[in-house]
């Protein structure tokens, strides 16, 4: 009897567990994100979910926005999906990506006043939240103490303005053995000083607002260091970008985000640096938030079919213990503002979780804004990259490179 009764139980349980139909989540982002994506799916989201669900990472290593615009387009994106600040208007403007708010009222794990203010802000269109932000990043300054030391220059610190961390990066300059800093004709950079001096995006009437006097002011200051000849471009020095120029110490400072700390861990792990925020012009300071989310499709091309499954994936991608995780490891900066207190933030001691610590508290200060030229577009970041290059080399002066751009954008906005 007792047999029977075994066996009939097993048969139940096998029937059930075959009767369950496997689902499949399909992530997909960077190539380079691979590594790290699929030991977070097995370490901490797959043991949460139920055993009939997979949640798979599909690396894109061609044109990532183009790719998932035509597979919007053609109703065949996967579950999750990557969503880069830098254009997520312009792909929910397809009608086709989900907004999350409902899904956020009924969270349990995830609210938005868990997330940093303006991770919120950078994938909020018409006051609908549509991804999550995975993690993000922002400008901080990096200087080499040792550099500084030998030249018995003060250390830039969050009390600098333009005029007094211009001053320490002259009197740190040190040719041949060192430049005050590397610095790239890059728009990226530029932009968050010019609106922090009080330049609008466009001015109110719509047009280019780079011929103004605050413009023209702060291209005067970011562009002094090479024309003045206490700085260097990555060519002039034989780098790549800035950062490699830091780490190769040809450079006392540069301005660059958390991407720098792992170049600086493997290929200069003893190096004596410090960082700290953007300097000041008025009490005022600027920056840019670069991030990317998870977003979803809407209902009618999800794969899957299960939107409760798939957020249920999003939240435990962006859950403090995954979050955590991907902290300890150094590979980015988690977007949930209670982890500010974790301990690996938590040494000023170690250069390297102190640059980490200044890249997330530099997120939340005022003037940081999302890295988005919405709805303007890429032009905007053209011709003010073009006026930059035309300061550098000497071609014109910053006031006429500046009123070039804003006749090129200007021109571009008539059409």
């Amino acid at each position: 009897m007792k047999r029977w009764f075994l066996a009939l139980v097993c048969g139940v349980l096998a029937f059930s567990a075959l009767g369950q139909e496997k689902i499949v989540i399909r992530i997909a982002g960077h190539s380079v994100d691979k590594p790290v994506k699929e030991a977070l799916i097995r370490d901490v989201v797959a043991p949460k979910l139920p055993p009939n669900v997979e949640v798979v990472f599909e690396p894109v290593v061609d044109d990532y926005k183009q790719w998932l615009l035509t597979m919007l387009a053609a109703g065949t994106p996967p579950d999750i999906f990557y969503v880069d600040v830098y254009w997520a208007e312009e792909v929910v403007r397809t009608g086709r990506v989900r907004a999350l708010d409902e899904f956020l009222a009924k969270s349990e794990i995830l609210k938005k006043e868990d997330l940093i203010p303006v991770l919120v802000q950078a994938f909020t269109v018409d006051g609908k939240l549509y991804a999550i932000s995975k993690d993000f990043n922002s400008l901080v300054v990096f200087f080499n103490k040792d550099m500084f030391d030998a030249k018995g220059v003060p250390y830039p610190t969050a009390e600098d303005d333009w005029e007094t961390l211009w001053d320490k990066v002259r009197r740190v300059h040190n040719p041949p053995e060192w430049v005050g800093i590397c610095l790239n004709p890059d728009f990226a950079r530029f932009l968050p000083f010019a609106f922090a001096a009080g330049m609008p995006f466009l001015n109110p009437d719509g047009t280019a607002p780079f011929a103004r006097p605050e413009a023209i002011r702060a291209a005067e200051w970011f562009s002094a260091p090479i024309r003045e000849g206490f700085g260097a471009t990555a060519a002039d020095l034989g780098v790549g970008w800035p950062g490699a120029a830091f780490v190769e110490e040809k450079a006392a400072v540069v301005i660059e985000g958390g991407w720098l700390i792992p170049p600086i861990r493997e290929g200069a792990p003893l190096m004596n640096f410090g960082t700290t925020f953007l300097p000041t012009i008025d009490g005022r300071r600027g920056n840019y938030l670069f991030t990317v989310g998870y977003g979803m499709p809407v209902e009618e091309i999800l794969p899957s079919k299960r939107p409760d499954l798939v957020w249920k994936v999003i939240e435990l991608l962006t859950s403090p213990e995954a979050q955590s995780y991907i902290l300890s490891i150094g590979h980015a900066i988690p977007s949930r503002a209670a982890l500010l207190s974790h301990p690996v933030l938590a040494s000023p001691a170690d250069p390297f979780q102190e640059a980490m610590r200044t890249v997330f508290v530099a997120t939340g200060l005022p003037g940081t804004v999302p890295f988005s030229f919405a709805p303007v577009g890429s032009v905007y970041h053209i011709v003010v990259a073009e006026a930059l290059t035309k300061m550098f080399t000497g071609e014109l002066s910053p006031a006429a490179a500046m009123q070039e751009a804003a006749e090129k954008l200007n021109k571009e906005l008539k059409r």
